[in-house]
C-alpha cells in the first residue's frame, strides 16, 4: 500500500517536532546542494590542470549532475509518494558519501563525469524534492517561513563550501578535500535514521483530506489538465536556464575579469549568502502578501541583476551590487516556486507533482551551464551569453504575470 509523506505531528510536541524537522532538512540541503552543485566551480582551474578539460567540457560536469537529476527526478517523486522520504534520504546521504570520495579517487575524466552522475541522483533523493514534501507535512500556519528557513539551506550551503572548498585544496589539495568532506553525509545519516519517520496513508482519501483541512489535495492528473501548472512549469525551466548558467560560470567570468582566485570565491560566496538572506525575507513576506506578485518581482530583480553584471566590468564597485541584485532575487524565486506549488496543488500527490515540475527547472539547469561554456569557448567571453540569459529571464518574468489567476482555475481537490 502507498505511504504518504508523514502527517502533521499532534499534541503538545507538534511545533517542537516541526521545528526539529526544519532543522535536518536544513542540514540536509546545506550538505546535498552545497557540494553538488555550483560549490565545486571553484576547484575549475585545478582540475583543469589534473584532468586537461576545455572550458565546454568542463561545464559538462554540471550537465551531467543536471541530466541525471531530470531523468530520474519524476521516478523519485513517484517513490517519495509510495514509500515516503525517509528510504530516499537515507539512500540519497549514501549516494553522496560514495560520490565525494569517488571524485577524490577519480584517475579520469570519465570518472569525474561518473561521480556526477552519482551526485545527481543524490541531488533528486535527499535534496529540495524529498525535504520540501516532509517539512510542508508539518505545518497548516507559517508553511511559509518554515520552508524559507528550509530552502535557505541550499544557499548556506553553496556560500559555506566555497571558501572551505579553496581552504582544504590549498592545504591538502583537491582531492583529500572531497575525501573529507564524504564523512558529512554519513553523519547526516543519524538523524534522519532516527528522527523521519513515515506514517502510512489511510485507505480512505478523505481521512487524509480530514488530518489536513487546510491542503487542497489536488491528484497528479488534475495538476497535469490545469494551465497553471504548465506556465509555471516554463518559468521554472526559464529561470533555472538563466541563472544556473550565470552561477555556474560566475568563478571562471570574474577570473577573466581579473579577480584573483581568493577574490572570485569570496564574491561566489556572496551571492549565496545574499541569496540565503533573500530566502528568508521572501518566505517571511510570502505569508504577509500575495506570492504571486513577489514572484513576477523577483524575476524581473533576477534579469536586471544579471543584465547589470555583463556592464560591471572588473569593479568590484559594480560587480558586487549587480551580482547582490541577481542573488537576493534569485533567493526569492526559489522559495516562491516551492511556496507555490505546494500551497496550489498541496501535499495528496506531492512528489508526482514536486518532481514533474522539478523535471523542468533540472532541464534548465543541465542546458544553461552548457550553453554558457559554449558560448565561451566560440567567442572568447560570457557577456554575449549572461545577455541571452536575461533576455529568458525577463521572459520567465512576464509569463509569471497571469499565474495568481490561473492558481484560482486550478480544478477543484477531490477525495478520489
Amino acid at each position: 500500500m502507498p505511504v504518504a509523506p508523514p502527517l502533521p505531528i499532534r499534541g503538545p510536541f507538534a511545533h517542537r517536532s516541526g521545528w526539529f524537522t526544519v532543522g535536518i532538512g536544513l542540514l540536509l540541503l546545506v550538505t546535498i546542494n552545497g557540494l553538488s552543485t555550483s560549490s565545486l566551480s571553484v576547484l575549475d582551474e585545478q582540475l583543469t590542470a589534473s584532468f586537461g578539460f576545455t572550458r565546454a567540457s568542463l561545464k559538462l560536469r554540471e550537465t551531467i549532475t543536471y541530466a541525471v537529476s531530470a531523468a530520474f527526478i519524476l521516478v523519485s517523486g513517484v517513490l517519495i509518494d509510495r514509500f515516503g522520504v525517509r528510504r530516499l534520504l537515507m539512500a540519497g546521504l549514501a549516494l553522496m558519501a560514495t560520490a565525494l570520495a569517488g571524485y577524490g579517487l577519480a584517475a579520469s575524466s570519465g570518472q569525474v563525469y561518473a561521480m556526477h552522475g552519482l551526485l545527481g541522483l543524490a541531488y533528486v533523493t535527499a535534496g529540495p524534492i524529498p525535504v520540501i514534501i516532509l517539512v510542508s507535512s508539518h505545518f497548516r500556519e507559517n508553511r511559509g517561513l518554515a520552508l524559507g528557513i528550509t530552502l535557505a539551506g541550499t544557499s548556506l550551503g553553496s556560500a559555506i563550501f566555497p571558501p572551505v572548498l579553496t581552504a582544504l585544496s590549498e592545504a591538502y589539495g583537491w582531492r583529500q578535500a572531497f575525501l573529507s568532506l564524504s564523512l558529512l553525509p554519513l553523519l547526516l545519516l543519524l538523524p534522519v535514521f532516527f528522527w523521519v519517520k513515515n506514517q502510512p496513508a489511510s485507505p480512505d482519501a478523505d481521512a487524509l483530506a480530514a488530518a489536513a483541512p487546510a491542503d487542497r489535495s489536488h491528484s497528479y492528473r488534475q495538476a497535469l489538465h490545469s494551465v497553471f501548472f504548465w506556465l509555471v512549469a516554463a518559468c521554472g525551466l526559464l529561470s533555472f536556464l538563466g541563472i544556473v548558467g550565470v552561477v555556474s560560470n560566475l568563478f571562471l567570468f570574474l577570473r577573466g575579469q581579473q579577480f584573483s582566485p581568493d577574490e572570485a570565491a569570496y564574491v561566489l560566496s556572496l551571492y549565496f549568502v545574499v541569496a540565503l538572506c533573500g530566502k528568508f525575507l521572501l518566505a517571511w513576506l510570502s505569508d504577509r502578501f500575495s506570492p504571486f506578485a513577489l514572484l513576477t518581482l523577483c524575476l524581473l530583480g533576477l534579469a536586471a541583476g544579471v543584465a547589470a553584471l555583463t556592464l560591471a566590468g572588473s569593479e568590484p564597485v559594480r560587480v558586487l551590487p549587480a551580482v547582490g541584485l541577481a542573488a537576493l532575487s534569485w533567493g526569492g524565486v526559489f522559495t516562491l516556486y516551492n511556496i507555490l506549488i505546494v500551497n496550489t496543488f498541496g501535499l495528496k500527490e506531492a512528489g508526482k507533482i514536486n518532481g514533474t515540475l522539478h523535471l523542468f527547472e533540472n532541464v534548465g539547469s543541465l542546458t544553461g551551464p552548457l550553453l554558457a561554456g559554449y558560448w565561451f569557448q566560440q567567442s572568447g567571453h560570457y557577456q554575449g551569453a549572461f545577455v541571452a540569459m536575461a533576455a529568458l529571464l525577463g521572459l520567465a518574468a512576464g509569463l509569471s504575470v497571469p499565474l495568481r489567476r490561473l492558481a484560482g482555475r486550478v480544478a477543484a481537490p477531490t477525495g478520489g
